[in-house]
């Protein structure tokens, strides 16, 4: 239902966009009715036009695969979220925190839900940067993501202006980077550095990688990070503890402080109603991470070359073994193969 940007330009070949073609249009409906086919939506669960093509063309062969989106649902999308996955076959969840932010907020029924992780390099790949001059000779502190409300930037920015010794690196784009910016306050160790091409290439180049996201589904960045031997720091919120353990392969700092970001633009993603509390699975209320927390958890790191290589060294064995994507293949294909059975 969308162009393919150039990062999957690879795929042009097998990318077929219905909003441009009636032809692939009325295909489309044919492989919603066809016995053959199997529709894979991606985090389209929430969709209100989705709900209303499958009311008008009912099917049998639905996929529905939930990779974060229901943080921003709001409490009226619910009616849509529960009759998209009556209609669904399987739901896929991304993480244990999302198919518990289904089953709690939205009552969707949890047999219906099989969490599968993302899949990232291939569990044989040894990262190798291309090359090894870094941004800083300081002590450098990273951030790769959006810059928007829920990636929680601005703890990051708070914390920067309390660690001058130290560099910071923050990149990707986003509506609140200008925002952003401002609340920098032209503080010489604050570097934005804006998209990048190659982020195992960035990561490389850091001692520490933060997250420090007010919620965070899964957090690719942290699998990215741990192919690199790069320790984390992270927020203790939604599915991130099911990558890192806290003490054994990173820093968690679970948010206490409440939401301060004021969001200056009408654009930017709205601070979500509920986020997971990943000890109990339970809902709470979203929170934010206490900067001087977050800077001691860097000093802490700054001061320990041995541990910032167990927590990397470790980190890595993690990702290899859980986010690898062979295991991601597999599962989806076991999925695939056994979809009648369901």
């Amino acid at each position: 239902m969308h162009p393919l940007i150039d990062n999957f330009s690879i795929l042009k070949n097998f990318h077929n966009n219905i909003q441009n073609s009636f032809i692939n249009k009325i295909k489309f409906i044919f492989f919603l009715y066809s016995r053959k086919h199997i529709i894979h939506f991606y985090n389209n669960l929430g969709s209100s036009s989705v709900n209303r093509l499958l009311n008008f063309f009912p099917s049998s062969n639905i996929i529905f695969h939930e990779r974060g989106t229901v943080w921003n649902a709001r409490d009226e999308d619910a009616q849509v979220y529960r009759s998209n996955a009556d209609k669904a076959k399987i739901i896929l969840a991304n993480s244990n925190a999302t198919k518990s932010m289904l089953v709690k907020r939205f009552d969707i029924n949890k047999n219906k839900i099989k969490v599968i992780y993302n899949g990232f390099l291939s569990k044989d790949e040894n990262f190798i940067p291309k090359n090894n001059k870094r941004y800083s000779d300081k002590f450098s502190v990273g951030f790769l993501g959006r810059l928007d409300t829920p990636k929680g930037v601005h703890s990051l920015i708070n914390t920067a202006k309390k660690l001058p010794e130290y560099d910071f690196f923050i990149a990707g784009k986003g509506i609140l980077e200008n925002r952003l910016k401002e609340l920098s306050d032209n503080y010489k160790n604050i570097n934005f550095v804006g998209v990048i091409k190659e982020p195992l290439e960035f990561i490389s180049k850091m001692d520490v990688m933060i997250v420090p996201s007010v919620r965070e589904p899964l957090g690719n960045t942290i699998i990215e990070s741990g192919y690199c031997k790069t320790p984390v720091i992270a927020s203790n919120i939604d599915g991130i503890a099911e990558i890192i353990k806290d003490g054994t392969d990173g820093i968690l700092i679970t948010p206490d402080k409440n939401i301060t970001l004021i969001e200056m633009s009408k654009d930017a993603v709205p601070v979500p109603k509920v986020v997971i509390d990943p000890l109990t699975q339970e809902l709470q209320k979203p929170k934010e991470i206490d900067p001087a927390k977050l800077s001691d958890a860097i000093i802490f790191l700054a001061d320990n070359l041995k541990i910032r290589k167990l927590y990397g060294n470790n980190l890595y064995k993690t990702v290899k073994q859980k986010f690898n994507i062979e295991n991601y293949y597999e599962t989806l294909e076991h999925i695939y193969r056994n979809f009648e059975k369901n």
